[in-house]
């Protein structure tokens, strides 16, 4: 909910119909966006829904008293907002109570229309700050999350980059260990790469990459599944809640991407297209595995995909 120029939300709260009616139409008429109510339960119950920039507060209430309800906006909405109490008291005891209950400011009722206009007047000044305050606080933090994408993110294939992974790795063993639940991790690297580049040229080899990680990116987009590039045309995929089986079954949807993908690689040992190799590690952690010896494993298994003709994937008995 927004109000434009120097009018405000305002929230009066007042047990008494008549003077909440009055000094309701009072702040209307001076263009301000008025909710009115006649308890404290009542300013609770609407307050997050309303969002004022501005609170009149009653002292003197049935269930509960003005003190009573401002220490609890104080409690449950840390986001600071003026709250002027009012009251026909002019002791200053009771000023003092006021403000020692997060009251900001006190007026004597009836309310001099004079001084209500003052107090307004100050209390513009504060919404149009607290306003711009949020308007920047706002955009500060949507260029935080461009920067960590930046920060996160590879800049070729936009999956995570290797700095992520490996930090999504330490995590996830931990994490997994600590539960004694299984993971997976699979290492993928895009069979004879080297001659795709020779042959059609780097800036086609850049739109495979891009190809391949909008694919694999595809297949893993589930809570607790992470794609990220590990360098050059490697790949990895990193899977919470996943078994020995549930790895193996994941690295042969990962084939079955790539064949019914089909794009195009004529110097790929006779097949026509692009075509991975993978190294799988499906194991329950023990917590204490470094994200290097994990990686290891999985580099072997790949060593032996590569071997054993390409276009498969290899278990590791390593973990």
């Amino acid at each position: 909910m927004s109000v434009n120029g120097s009018s405000m939300r305002i929230l009066l709260v007042d047990d008494v119909q008549m003077d909440r009616m009055q000094l309701a139409i009072r702040l209307k008429q001076l263009g301000h966006m008025v909710e009115s109510v006649g308890s404290g339960r009542e300013a609770l119950d609407i307050y997050s829904q309303f969002d004022p920039e501005l609170v009149l507060l009653d002292i003197t209430m049935p269930d509960m008293n003005g003190f009573e309800v401002s220490q609890e906006i104080r409690r449950l909405y840390p986001d600071w907002i003026p709250i002027i109490f009012l009251s026909s008291h002019e002791e200053p005891s009771m000023i003092a109570k006021a403000i020692d209950a997060g009251g900001d400011d006190y007026l004597t009722k009836p309310v001099d229309k004079l001084v209500l206009n003052s107090k307004l007047i100050a209390m513009q000044r504060i919404a149009h700050m607290r306003r711009e305050l949020k308007r920047a606080s706002a955009k500060l933090e949507e260029l935080n999350d461009a920067l960590q994408q930046q920060v996160n993110e590879d800049g070729l294939t936009k999956l995570f980059n290797r700095r992520f992974m490996d930090e999504k790795l330490a995590e996830m063993l931990s994490w997994h260990g600590r539960h004694k639940l299984p993971m997976s991790l699979i290492l993928l690297d895009v069979d004879n790469f080297k001659p795709f580049n020779d042959n059609y040229g780097h800036i086609e080899g850049d739109k495979c990459l891009i190809a391949l990680a909008e694919v694999t990116k595809n297949l893993f987009g589930r809570s607790g599944e992470y794609v990220g590039r590990y360098g050059g045309e490697e790949f990895v995929v990193i899977l919470s809640h996943t078994d020995r089986e549930a790895a193996e079954m994941a690295a042969d949807r990962i084939l079955v991407a790539m064949k019914d993908m089909h794009y195009p690689h004529d110097y790929n040992q006779g097949l026509g297209y692009v075509t991975l190799s993978q190294g799988v590690c499906g194991f329950v952690p023990t917590g204490k595995e470094s994200i290097s010896d994990v990686y290891n494993y999985a580099d072997e298994a790949l060593y032996k995909a590569k071997h054993q003709g390409r276009n498969c994937f290899v278990i590791s008995d390593s973990v």
